[in-house]
């Protein structure tokens, strides 16, 4: 019997605590395969959010990433900017994870966070920020990629 894969979905506010903690959402830990260990790994993402990967899926990234190059300029600059900023981190037992003081100020979070699920991975986004990127976006812009897919 084949047992379902669960993945991440939806959007949750939450908030940081005083020690930059944040509640991961319950239905994200149960979606999390058990060979993570209450892990992930913590990163910018591109759009000045952070990025949270399971230890699986960063493995599949770090694949990816260690199949450039390293003798162009340009694949080692992109490689740095993604490694650079990466950290384990591992949920307590109340759900929470610390955000690292260099990526909170990447991403402008101060305290109200929007965490939302990527399907394989999580973001976690200043509620402004995202509010903002989502404003300019317009579901016209999806037609091409809509026809690629079905629903």
């Amino acid at each position: 019997m084949n047992s379902i894969k669960l993945r991440f979905s939806g959007e949750y506010l939450n908030t940081l605590d005083t020690k930059n903690r944040v509640n991961i959402p319950a239905k994200f830990r149960k979606a999390l395969d058990p060979i993570n260990d209450r892990t992930f790994i913590i990163t910018r993402g591109f759009d000045k959010c952070l990025t949270l990967y399971p230890i699986y899926e960063w493995n599949i990234v770090e694949q990816q990433l260690a199949s450039l190059s390293s003798l162009r300029n340009r694949n080692r600059n992109f490689v740095r900017s993604i490694v650079r900023y990466a950290s384990y981190v591992q949920y307590d037992r109340q759900g929470r994870i610390v955000i690292p003081d260099n990526l909170k100020a990447y991403s402008q979070i101060d305290k109200d966070v929007v965490i939302i699920g990527m399907i394989t991975k999580i973001e976690i986004w200043n509620p402004r920020k995202i509010e903002k990127y989502s404003s300019e976006i317009k579901i016209d812009d999806f037609d091409d990629l809509a026809d690629d897919i079905s629903f």
